[in-house]
């Protein structure tokens, strides 16, 4: 009961249970009023800012501000005190890269300006959870995101696209519309919730539909890194080129 956050002390991320169709979805929600958010194909981020500190935390509680140096920068710049909850994507002008792009800046200790030209980033804010001294978790959702709107947040911050869903329907055409535009599926959310670490409760949901199935040739593998030394993890694959005699295209890799 005593328990309060502090900056820089990272705090377990929020999770969301999956659904496979609105129907389950409206189903399992924990209120009839649902608010939607995109789901990003980017990288989790927790972004802790006092004063003149900013550091940057992945969903396995690392520091990694140094693989996103744009971001911290940024930080610096802002008028408030904050604890934020959103997603790291590659982005450029109004468009989501795809995550292949992204991963070139993972896990990096030094960024060129070569590579930040190469892939712009952008931190998609969804939740604020500490703002100039007052720990914001228990308050509903809906107060959070007016707190998190007042902030005034500018490129390369940007905040996620909230809708309400009424029913099906309007599930089925807010999912195909965020599919459109590159990203994965649907965040659903209480909008009365709070925000509660690490847990997987029915507050948050998630739709994802998979995509249609390939029948690929794997055309190079590599050695993993890490702790996947000494195992053949890095899989390139390929489809055929009818069109060019049946030659390879590599499309994609898998690990």
């Amino acid at each position: 009961a005593e328990t309060q956050v502090e900056l820089f002390q990272p705090i377990r991320f929020m999770l969301a249970s999956p659904v496979e169709t609105p129907a389950e979805a409206l189903q399992r929600a924990a209120s009839d009023t649902i608010w939607t958010e995109e789901k990003y194909d980017g990288v989790r981020c927790q972004l802790h800012r006092a004063g003149s500190r900013v550091e940057l935390f992945s969903r396995d509680l690392k520091e990694t501000t140094a693989a996103f140096p744009e971001i911290a920068e940024a930080a610096l710049e802002l008028r408030h005190d904050l604890l934020l909850d959103g997603e790291i994507l590659a982005h450029s002008g109004d468009q989501v890269l795809p995550f292949f792009v992204l991963q070139k800046r993972l896990g990096r200790k030094v960024v060129s300006a070569a590579l930040r030209r190469e892939v712009p980033l952008v931190f998609v804010a969804f939740d604020v959870l500490w703002a100039d001294g007052e720990p914001l978790l228990e308050r509903p959702l809906r107060e959070r995101r007016a707190r998190l709107e007042a902030l005034g947040l500018e490129h390369p911050f940007l905040l996620a696209r909230v809708e309400s869903a009424a029913g099906e329907d309007d599930l089925e055409r807010i999912f195909a519309e965020t599919r459109e535009r590159g990203n994965e599926g649907l965040m659903l959310k209480d909008p009365g919730s709070a925000y509660s670490p690490g847990r997987r409760g029915m507050a948050w949901l998630k739709l994802k539909r998979p995509l249609a199935t390939l029948d690929c040739v794997v055309t190079a593998v590599e050695w993993g890194h890490g702790k996947r030394r000494g195992v053949l993890s890095d899989y390139t694959f390929a489809i055929r080129d009818q069109e060019q005699g049946g030659r390879l295209v590599n499309v994609g890799k898998a690990y």
